[in-house]
Order: structure tokens, then C-alpha cells, then sequence
């Protein structure tokens, strides 16, 4: 029987694609709003479900963190107009190694809203919506709690 994602549940998967549209509209306040929200939720959580999202992105395009890097730079230095403060070797540490360790607390609070960047970079380069890739994130959490997907979509949520 399907459940209804949890409120957090929801709130992590409208904070993601509302912020993946923000990139993809160069909304920079839409943007910053939608990482706000990530910022409110439970972070080894959230990390946790972009990561994972990210590499099922990263999958669904075949290719490896190699061939992905100077695509995701060549965006990262395309929105540095309207986006100030990408931090560039960040995102290239959360392509290259998934399980980054951070030392501070201000790379552990940039997390979220670099991890949302690179899921809206990867998604461009996918074609494709990423409410689905964060559904299958969220379904295949290693939580006690994880359930499956809706099905309510014969396909996919795209979130668009």
C-alpha cells in the first residue's frame, strides 16, 4: 500500500526541484530560498539523499566523475554572475569523492547548497527532471522509515 511521503519528506523533495528551476531560471533568490529550506532540515539527512541522488544522476548519464568534472566547472563558472560564492573545488569534492569529510562548519553549512547546485547541473546535463533521481534517493535510504515510491506516475515524478 502506498504512503504518503512524511512532511519532511515533502519539504526536502519541493526544496530541491524548486531549487533546480531556480538555477535553471538564474533565480537567485529562488535559489538561496530553496537552500534555505535544505539548511532546516535534518543535515546528514539531506546530504545524505542529494548524494545519493547525485550519483543516480551521475548514472543515469554513464559517465564518471572525470568525464563529468569540466562540464559541471564550465557551469559553475557560467552562473558566478548572478550566483557569487560558488566554491568550485568544493563542488569538484562532492563529484569526486561522495563521502567528503568537512573539517569546519562552514563547509559542512555550504554542503546542501552546493550539493543542490551540482544536482541542478547534473540534471541539465541529464535532460531531465530531478524530482524522480530524489524519490529513488529517498526510497532507497538506508532508514528504518524508507518507503517505497508512490507509483502514482506510471514513469516518474519529473518536478517540472
Amino acid at each position: 500500500m502506498w504512503k504518503p511521503p512524511t512532511p519532511v519528506e515533502q519539504e526536502l523533495w519541493n526544496a530541491v526541484v524548486a531549487g533546480v528551476h531556480a538555477v535553471e531560471r538564474m533565480d537567485r533568490g529562488a535559489f538561496e530560498a530553496a537552500a534555505d529550506r535544505l539548511t532546516a532540515l535534518p543535515q546528514t539527512w539531506v546530504c545524505r539523499t542529494l548524494r545519493s541522488a547525485a550519483g543516480l544522476l551521475a548514472e543515469e548519464l554513464d559517465a564518471a566523475a572525470e568525464q563529468l568534472r569540466p562540464l559541471v566547472a564550465a557551469r559553475a563558472d557560467g552562473i558566478g554572475a548572478w550566483l557569487p560564492g560558488v566554491d568550485r573545488q568544493l563542488l569538484d569534492t562532492l563529484l569526486s569523492d561522495p563521502h567528503p569529510a568537512p573539517e569546519a562548519d562552514a563547509l559542512r553549512q555550504r554542503q546542501p547548497r552546493h550539493w543542490l547546485l551540482l544536482l541542478a547541473f547534473l540534471s541539465e546535463l541529464a535532460g531531465g527532471g530531478v524530482g524522480a533521481f530524489v524519490d529513488v534517493a529517498m526510497a532507497g535510504d538506508d532508514r528504518p522509515r524508507a518507503r517505497p515510491l508512490s507509483g502514482l506516475v506510471p514513469q516518474h515524478r519529473t518536478g517540472r
